[in-house]
């Protein structure tokens, strides 16, 4: 309830069917607005059969959708609304409506990957969290963040592409002048499955955040024959 989860059922059109005869939006308004494409016998919902997270902004307006998926045979794991005139990918961080008061109470934004992530930390009373949808920070994000917190904290996936995340993080993070760390997540590649091990351990890894710097470098000595 908190953070709107919903369903789109697995069948061609219900929501293009629903928006159109019941809501009397026009075709050109479904297409705009992302939720559905052109197939071979007229418009075709874009996600179907997966767990719905609305992409919130900071007002409170919904602006996009991702989808993730339940039936593990299609590919793409999760799917978002495509950039439309008022979804911009490289603008929006998930959660930030729900956790803004927690981030300017700590003074820090700790930044996971995953939406599931985001609620896994809520739930356990890690609350001053949001995603990032991408593999890196942009200017925008950082700029949005900035207003709320001088402390941005990684707790990124623990494998290489989670690392070359932080690393491409940096500059923007350091050009605005704020203070980059990182979690060490324990007993676990992303913060979910680290707090469905143990909450005591993921807790006590983020009130003992490291130094970006040092983080990198222990990864970098870990990884090479010195």
């Amino acid at each position: 309830e908190t953070f709107r989860l919903g369903f789109s059922p697995n069948a061609e059109n219900s929501l293009v069917k629903y928006l159109i005869s019941k809501k009397k939006y026009s075709r050109e308004d479904v297409l705009e607005a992302g939720l559905a494409f052109v197939g071979r016998r007229g418009l075709v919902d874009f996600f179907r059969n997966r767990l719905m997270f609305p992409l919130i902004d900071h007002r409170d307006n919904v602006v996009g959708l991702a989808g993730r998926v339940l039936d593990t045979s299609t590919s793409s794991k999760y799917i978002n609304t495509r950039e439309t005139l008022v979804y911009h990918k490289s603008d929006h961080v998930f959660g930030l409506n729900i956790t803004k008061d927690a981030i300017r109470r700590e003074n820090q934004v700790i930044l996971v990957e995953g939406e599931i992530d985001v609620m896994s930390c809520f739930e356990h009373g890690v609350g001053n969290v949001v995603a990032v949808k991408g593999t890196a920070l942009t200017e925008s994000q950082v700029n949005l963040l900035s207003r709320f917190a001088n402390k941005i904290t990684f707790c990124f996936d623990d494998d290489k592409a989670g690392q070359e995340a932080i690393k491409r993080s940096l500059l923007v993070v350091e050009k605005k002048g704020l203070t980059p760390s990182v979690i060490v997540i324990p007993n676990g590649k992303d913060p979910d499955e680290a707090l469905k091990k143990d909450v005591g351990a993921f807790k006590k890894a983020v009130k003992e955040e490291v130094g970006v710097y040092d983080y990198l470098l222990t990864k970098l000595v870990a990884d090479n024959d010195i």
